[in-house]
């Protein structure tokens, strides 16, 4: 494999609206990351990814950009911008922006122009069908609930937003809107950013047939994914993108691919030459162990969140680099999803933040992650702050839930879990603002903070930083980065365990990801213990005894 620059990847996902705030008006901003900067540092971060700062109404928190050009001005400007970068390079650190691309918001100017004149040069910038029989053109459900489908006015015109109404389509078929949105991608690139996380990549192509299917619900629509998701021909499209921007960068850049890319064609994806650098694996995303399917049943989960991860290793396995997650601003806290809630300790979220840390891939963790950053419960519907959730609060409702079974199933998943404050430390609004945030702070914080943490070598963030300094290690980076991957104890309930080996060096990675102990056995020579959660690790005449919820990582002969 041809090394890059953007291999030895220990990233930081930033959602700047809930990270730091410098100004006083309650919403984080560019230079509070600036002034972060050495935290990051400290923990060993060396890329970090920023979600959506351009200008935008914020109906979809960012990802509904109205000037793809510009700064929004909660977040700061170009300058402040500008300075970030400049003082990340100071300290090694890369900065990716977030390049949203497959729709606009409904306030762009290019679009405000295609609803005056839908046949004119800008009506081609989106996808605008006549309807069919009174209604919409066919009938795909949105992503996000209810119809992909908007009425333009009074006519029998309809847009396609495949998310939110507010976030219509781009056409990228029109080799015009094409060129200009390459030429703004290298602007940005000009600026001095070192790449993109691309978001929403999969469904730039769309199957113009607009089959009508079966409904596969009470609302009269239907997940039109196989029409409008990695449709057959979107490669060209992501290579034109490529060869016109990244290519010219040597920029790292990171497909948000929807899980069931065919594997036979995943090479050209993340390959030697692949569109992207690498993509995001999203096979572990749906999983909850609070769930209707999981509940109570927590090993039997990790059985199949092992099963999930090592299939998608397979799968990789010599065609490119994985981008390895477990948090970002779409999922709920990693612990809430993985571990039972009464089960919740400095050891499970240890153990947790290690499942994928050491398999092949780069590695990204999000904010408040490193600190155990839990879930906010909320005792009402209207505490949430997402259009979106109201959306899908609606869809429950009109599925015959209680308002008491659907708050839950929103305050089971919802994505608002994950953009709550950080929490800096325990004095008031938890060190995120000085004034009220525009998102409530989970009350959890005088417990959970960063500056507590920080000050305590046997606490989570150091076990993180732990990991960090071994995973980036002068002796195991290349093993870590580039080593085989071998699953180990696949039989064994709740072990998450593997070898990774380059040449004479073997490294193995075992999460007891359970709440009893458990022994195992374990071929070869120990060599030495690399890391654990735990001070006191049972291993002698070739059996381990571990500790519930411990990480164990042992080198070998």
């Amino acid at each position: 494999m041809l090394k890059k620059w953007w291999h030895n990847t220990i990233g930081y996902q930033i959602y700047p609206k809930s990270f730091q705030d410098t100004n006083g008006d309650g919403i984080g901003d560019l230079k509070g990351i600036t002034a972060h900067l050495d935290d990051l540092v400290d923990l060993g971060i060396n890329v970090i990814w920023i979600c959506p700062i351009n200008k935008s109404p914020m109906k979809d928190h960012g990802y509904d950009i109205s000037d793809y050009e510009e700064i929004d001005s909660i977040f700061g400007c170009k300058d402040d911008l500008r300075e970030l970068i400049q003082e990340a390079h100071k300290r090694g650190i890369k900065i990716l922006m977030d390049l949203v691309v497959n729709h606009t918001s409904s306030e762009h100017p290019w679009f405000q122009k295609a609803l005056e004149e839908p046949g004119g040069e800008y009506g081609k910038y989106y996808i605008i069908q006549e309807g069919k029989d009174g209604k919409e053109p066919n009938n795909w459900r949105s992503i996000f609930g209810g119809s992909a489908w908007e009425r333009i006015k009074d006519t029998n015109l309809y847009y396609l937003h495949l998310f939110t109404k507010w976030q219509p389509d781009l056409n990228w078929e029109n080799p015009i809107l094409r060129q200009r949105i390459y030429n703004m991608v290298n602007r940005w690139l000009d600026l001095g950013i070192s790449g993109f996380r691309i978001d929403a990549i999969s469904h730039l192509k769309k199957d113009f047939t607009y089959k009508n299917l079966p409904s596969d619900g009470v609302d009269g629509f239907v997940n039109g994914f196989p029409y409008f998701s990695n449709v057959d021909g979107i490669g060209t499209f992501l290579r034109e993108l490529q060869e016109n921007t990244f290519k010219h960068y040597d920029a790292m850049t990171i497909g948000e691919v929807d899980e069931g890319l065919p594997a036979d064609v995943l090479w050209e994806f993340i390959g030697e030459n692949g569109y992207f650098s690498t993509i995001f694996d999203f096979c572990h995303s749906t999983l909850h162990v609070n769930s209707t399917e999981w509940k109570d049943k927590p090993v039997e989960m990790i059985d199949e969140l092992k099963k999930r991860l090592f299939a998608k290793q397979n799968t990789v396995k010599g065609k490119g680099i994985l981008c390895n997650y477990l948090e970002n601003h779409d999922l709920s806290r990693i612990v809430e999803r993985f571990i039972p809630t009464k089960e919740i300790d400095f050891y499970s979220k240890s153990m947790v933040g290690g499942i994928n840390f050491f398999m092949p891939g780069i590695v990204f963790l999000y904010q408040g992650q490193t600190i155990g950053m839990m879930d906010y419960q909320k005792e009402n519907i209207e505490e949430f702050e997402d259009p979106t959730t109201f959306i899908q609060y609606d869809e429950y409702l009109q599925n015959g839930m209680t308002k008491t079974e659907a708050l839950a199933q929103i305050n089971l998943k919802t994505r608002e879990h994950a953009r709550t404050p950080m929490q800096w430390n325990d004095g008031k609004y938890a060190g995120f603002s000085s004034t009220e945030p525009w998102f409530s702070v989970n009350p959890n914080y005088r417990q959970i903070n960063y500056d507590l943490q920080k000050k305590n070598p046997d606490s989570l963030y150091a076990f993180y930083k732990k990991m960090i300094s071994l995973r980036k290690s002068d002796e195991f980076q290349e093993l870590f980065i580039y080593g085989e991957f071998t699953p180990i104890y696949e039989t064994e309930p709740g072990i998450i365990g593997y070898e990774r080996r380059l040449n004479d060096k073997r490294v193995l990675i075992i999460n007891n990801a359970k709440s009893t102990e458990a022994i195992l056995q374990v071929s070869g020579t120990i060599k030495k213990i690399l890391l654990s959660n735990y001070k006191n690790t049972v291993l002698q005449n070739g059996i381990i005894k571990l500790h519930r919820y411990q990480l164990l990582i042992l080198e070998r002969v």
